[in-house]
């Protein structure tokens, strides 16, 4: 493929042309992208501080690496980015990357459904993370029965925690929750780690932070809570340290891109997905690059 990767919206955000040489690296004929190819791009634009946007995207794509570790789907000298194989070996990065790249209509491709598939990630990600069990709650169900108090039903038979609330739901579909990860004692008491995630792919992710509040969700639907819940919030950009850090005191337990991608193998998202992962990212890839 050519390299013909559109420029960002934004050309001196060094996080958005961090995403663009990734970009760049993954559909160029010699599989690789460079401090020089962003550099006359940026001159021809007549960017303002060049040297310190230059800079800061080196940075960013440094902090890629120490982050995703064997997950990161390039080698990076400080000035190369080069592909280390098959990005398909790099799927639960590269899903993201395209997720957190592309606007709508570039995500639209026809029989998948990115979102539920994100969903399915951040599962995999948290019961890495937790070392425990995890359920996706998110609607539409398919692990769990279609409707909500169904569904808490089970989910209090699996997490042995809660009594499912007699209240009407009103059509409730899953209320903010889209996944829960607990980890059990051998005694299968209460007592133990429960994490509820809430996962937001889209780039409104920052109206949504707030929208998963477990202690209100169990008061409502649950009869209360025992053990301690921690909110989860899952995404799949990359932000900057600064951003990070403000964010995180909303999102509390913060998975972004890297962490995901760290926790979450590759090889469990294909198989989890039945491949329509791949399917989708190369259909988005050739999009991008056409």
């Amino acid at each position: 493929m050519a390299r013909s990767v559109p420029l960002p919206s934004d050309i001196a955000d060094p996080i958005a042309l961090a995403d663009w040489l990734e970009l760049l690296a993954l559909t160029a004929t010699d599989t690789n992208a460079s401090y020089g190819d962003l550099q006359r791009v940026l001159n021809s634009l007549s960017v303002e501080n060049l040297d310190g946007v230059l800079n800061g995207t080196m940075s960013e794509l440094n902090r890629r690496v120490d982050a995703a570790r064997d997950s990161y789907p390039f080698t990076f000298s400080g000035t190369l980015l080069q592909t280390r194989g098959d990005w398909r070996d790099y799927t639960s990065y590269v899903f993201c990357l395209l997720l957190s790249y592309c606007d709508d209509k570039k995500k639209r491709i026809p029989g998948v459904r990115h979102e539920l598939m994100f969903e399915q990630l951040s599962c995999i990600a948290a019961q890495k993370y937790i070392g425990g069990d995890v359920l996706r709650f998110g609607f539409p169900r398919r692990e769990l029965p279609r409707g909500f108090r169904d569904a808490l039903t089970v989910i209090c038979g699996k997490v042995k925690e809660w009594t499912p609330s007699t209240e009407k739901t009103l059509g409730r579909k899953d209320g903010g929750l889209d996944l829960i990860a607990w980890r059990h004692f051998p005694d299968q008491q209460i007592g133990k780690l429960i994490l509820f995630g809430h996962c937001a792919s889209g780039a409104d992710w920052g109206e949504k932070i707030t929208e998963l509040q477990p202690d209100d969700f169990c008061s409502q639907w649950l009869g209360g809570y025992k053990s301690p819940i921690v909110k989860t919030f899952f995404i799949p950009h990359r932000l900057s340290p600064d951003v990070f850090s403000d964010r995180a005191v909303s999102a509390k337990l913060f998975f972004d891109r890297c962490r995901i991608a760290f926790w979450a193998p590759s090889h469990e998202f294909r198989n989890v997905t039945h491949e329509d992962s791949v399917r989708w990212c190369e259909g988005v890839l050739e999009r991008i690059a056409s």
